[in-house]
């Protein structure tokens, strides 16, 4: 069994005929058919069958063409490797980031990356974590930042960090200067949070219930900017990430509200796929955040 054979393979199934496939390999049509007959004698099995104008693969074509992608990916990110992209002078590294890690956490690693290897793009999707896990099962990014905890099957998670979360809201709101404040006084404000469904969201709900509370927000927004923007207006009460309100606290207009024997947290991860091979980029990239945050766990 050839690499060619299987690239010919993979071609037809995909488009549906022998021509496109070879117009994609630049090669002649009975080229291609030629390879795939001495491929079904080697495997002694029928591959394809034709239904209407098109090529379908029989049973046996479908798991071998399943296998054949994954060998084709890998081989192309092996032939990467040996070629002018394994010292990072050209290519693209896909991410995607939650609001907060893109904005407060993640840009002096970009500036890193940039620095040393100038000639790689980078893109970035900011987005909430669901849609970060889409993005990534799609394989429109390689790597994402999210919030934990993930336990889909086919993913791999890398924790790298856990941040505080904070009730912030204008220093002149009722519950900012009280003392003794509980989550009852709490669910009974304003409040401006996640959507249901986010996953901070559910770790912030999950506080309330264990407390025997409920969260009952009068706004839900997935920004987290858009929220204090909206709690220093005074609209409500939020329960921020510490790295996002951090200036607004600094310059005092938002106050935390003291909870006392109560802690919102959450732990962010690396996320990629377990099937696939990373990019060369993505793992000089993967490298660099866990360099990073072992460093800074180190720090503390």
């Amino acid at each position: 069994m050839e690499i060619r054979q299987l690239r010919y393979f993979a071609s037809t199934v995909r488009l549906g005929s022998v021509g496109a496939a070879a117009a994609e390999h630049f090669v002649t049509q009975p080229a291609v058919s030629l390879q795939l007959k001495k491929l079904e004698e080697e495997l002694g099995q029928k591959l394809l069958a034709r239904r209407g104008r098109q090529l379908v693969p029989t049973e046996a074509g479908a798991a071998l063409a399943a296998r054949a992608e994954e060998v084709i990916r890998l081989l192309a990110a092996l032939e990467a490797d040996l070629s002018g992209m394994k010292e990072l002078t050209t290519g693209t590294l896909r991410l995607g980031n939650t609001d907060a890690a893109s904005v407060y956490v993640l840009p002096d690693v970009y500036r890193e990356f940039h620095e040393k290897y100038a000639g790689v793009r980078i893109e970035i999707m900011v987005a909430e974590t669901r849609r970060l896990l889409e993005a990534l099962r799609a394989r429109r990014i390689e790597i994402a930042i999210a919030t934990l905890p993930i336990s889909e099957r086919g993913l791999l998670v890398n924790p790298i960090y856990r941040e505080e979360l904070l009730p912030v809201a204008r220093p002149d709101h009722p519950l900012a200067s009280r003392r003794g404040v509980t989550l009852k006084d709490l669910a009974s404000q304003d409040l401006i949070t996640y959507p249901a469904g986010a996953v901070t969201r559910g770790m912030i709900d999950a506080v309330f219930a264990a407390h025997g509370e409920s969260l009952r927000p009068r706004m839900e927004i997935s920004s987290p900017e858009a929220m204090k923007r909206l709690a220093e207006a005074g609209l409500g009460v939020s329960i921020l990430p510490r790295p996002v309100v951090a200036p607004e606290l600094g310059r005092k207009t938002l106050k935390t509200i003291a909870l006392p024997g109560i802690r919102f947290e959450r732990e962010i991860g690396m996320v990629f796929r377990a099937d696939d091979a990373l990019s060369s980029a993505a793992r000089v990239f993967r490298d660099m955040i866990d360099r990073r945050f072992r460093r800074d766990q180190k720090g503390r």
